[in-house]
């Protein structure tokens, strides 16, 4: 877990150069979670609040990070990894991406830690008006419990 907070910190600390290479993000998600033992229900659902961290190392490639707190079921969940972009990275209102990222929680119904293949899409809906708004969702599914989760969010984006 240390190394992954490491990766997280690096991902939001790195100072971006003038092309913009480096993302920080704040805001809400609404996320569901499948059949968990500590959250009863399946598809268990919470209000998150988020930051998030992207490292352009190409276009097409970027290292991405998350932090999240619960607040109805208190507790911490993290994650870090690649993503490819599969959509036109010069339209900059509009994305989808693929990719695998180490996802963990602070509770045991959302553990173990464990690799996540998932898939994101992003939009600005209001570009001119409200160019650091991005909505978007995404979608995981865990390769050792089977399990998927996915969140819908709203997210600001910061200037670093």
């Amino acid at each position: 877990m240390k190394y992954l907070l490491a990766v997280l910190l690096v991902l939001i600390a790195v100072p971006a150069p003038a092309a913009s290479l480096a993302s920080l993000y704040g805001g809400i998600n609404g996320v569901w979670f499948q059949d968990t033992e500590a959250l009863p229900a399946p598809f268990k659902a919470d209000i998150e609040a988020v930051g998030h961290g992207k490292i352009s190392l190409s276009p097409h490639l970027s290292g991405v990070g998350t932090v999240a707190y619960g607040f109805s079921n208190t507790y911490f969940r993290y994650s870090a990894g690649g993503r490819v972009t599969v959509t036109d990275t010069e339209n900059k209102n509009f994305s989808m991406g693929l990719g695998i990222e180490y996802r963990g929680a602070s509770i045991p119904g959302l553990k173990p830690d464990e690799w996540c293949p998932g898939a994101a899409v992003a939009v600005k809906p209001w570009p001119a008006r409200y160019p650091k708004l991005i909505v978007g969702g995404e979608g995981w599914y865990g390769l050792e419990t089977q399990r998927a989760g996915m969140a819908l969010a709203a997210r600001w984006q910061f200037d670093l």
